[in-house]
């Protein structure tokens, strides 16, 4: 009995990094993850999503990101991109978008830190938050003058 429910939590874990991998490109909440497998048949609890997601991250697999409190917490898988620990993200807090961003100011400014303070910055932990471009562009286009 006890070998049967650690193998289908391996195969729950193997479903759910496979749904990371499927959507790298992609921010995912815990819930899309949970919704999604269920819907293609698989049965996933929601304690571990969450369990194997912060594994996932403890590892530097995926990465994980807080628009706000009111706002649930989304991932990224980055297993494969070790470029993502090496660089900052901007993070629209009206879409969601996720850019990867690579500015010489940045890293100047993170050198700096670093030179000056003896603070080393952790830039896969450094999100910048605010809006698109094409949310700025549509709430332009429609008048609005709504903060941040």
């Amino acid at each position: 009995m006890s070998g049967e429910k650690l193998q289908r939590n391996t195969h729950q874990k193997t479903a759910i990094l496979d749904y990371m991998k499927a959507h790298r490109d992609s921010h995912i909440r815990a819930e899309d993850i949970i919704s999604d497998l269920q819907s293609q048949g698989e049965t996933v609890g929601k304690a571990t999503v969450y369990r194997f997601l912060k594994a996932l991250e403890s590892e530097g697999q995926i990465r994980r990101y807080t628009i706000s409190d009111k706002i649930p917490a989304c991932y990224q898988y980055v297993g494969d991109h070790p470029e993502c620990r090496e660089h900052c993200h901007l993070m629209c807090t009206r879409c969601g978008r996720l850019i990867h961003v690579e500015n010489p100011i940045i890293k100047a400014f993170t050198k700096q830190t670093m030179d000056e303070d003896g603070f080393l910055i952790d830039e896969s932990k450094t999100v910048f938050y605010g809006l698109c471009r094409e949310c700025r562009e549509t709430e332009a286009a429609v008048g609005k003058d709504e903060d941040l």
